[in-house]
């Protein structure tokens, strides 16, 4: 059986099991591919910009044997694949931008994301394209923290600015590795606002506080076994 890393297999564990797992950005195709041998989906669409990387896809699937069950296509994001209810949507190891590129409108399934940057950017998108954040994991992968999303259909309350930045799932479900990944981000956070303060406009300065300050928070909540609950949540709103 194909072994993936961590970031992978948190991606397997967020998208469950489907009638068919579209696979966007494929690469070389390991998640789909361990999901069929593990019995998690049915069927596969294997789908890369590439055909150099579809072509190392290709390869696999023919020597694992699963050449009836996985397709191969060579599209541009989810350029014309009609997707179903059953179906579920990963679209891995991405910029936010690029990946909002692709989910430019709502999916009818589930979505599982991971993107190398801008997370608070995801996050509302999802929100825009009227689906919601469901559920978030992290995953330690060649010492880099990895945060993925599995987004499904239908608006929720809208989320905090706070929320969009930390993940509401995250704060909700407060995952194994979240004290030490928001102490990472501690770090990453108290750097950015230091060079800030060096230099650069008012503006950014400014938003490097707010963010330094949000992970300073979560950091609080997490290590009292705090945080607001729904009730607090939706009195807030009143």
């Amino acid at each position: 059986m194909v072994t993936l890393d961590e970031r992978l297999a948190c991606a397997e564990r967020l998208a469950g099991r489907c009638a068919r797992l579209v696979d966007v950005g494929s690469n070389h195709g390991f998640l789909p591919v361990h999901m069929l041998q593990a019995g998690l989906c049915e069927r596969a669409l294997i789908c890369d910009i590439s055909r150099d990387a579809l072509a190392r896809a290709q390869g696999l699937v023919e020597k694992t044997g699963l050449d009836g069950r996985a397709e191969l296509r060579v599209t541009d994001g989810l350029t014309g694949i009609a997707l179903a209810a059953a179906d579920v949507v990963t679209i891995c190891g991405m910029g936010a931008r690029t990946i909002a590129h692709i989910l430019r409108e709502g999916a009818p399934c589930p979505v599982v994301m991971q993107a190398n940057v801008e997370l608070r950017l995801l996050r509302r998108h999802v929100e825009a394209i009227g689906m919601h954040v469901e559920r978030e994991d992290i995953a330690l992968a060649a010492g880099r923290y990895y945060v993925l999303l599995r987004a499904e259909p239908g608006r929720r309350e809208r989320m905090s600015d706070y929320e969009a930045h930390m993940g509401p799932a995250l704060l909700r479900d407060r995952p194994p590795l979240l004290l030490p990944y928001l102490k990472w981000r501690q770090g990453v956070t108290r750097r950015a606002l230091e060079g800030m303060r060096l230099g650069g406009n008012a503006e950014k300065r400014r938003q490097a506080e707010r963010d330094a300050q949000d992970v300073e928070r979560a950091l609080e909540e997490v290590a009292a076994g705090s945080g607001r609950t729904r009730a607090e949540k939706e009195e807030r709103l009143r």
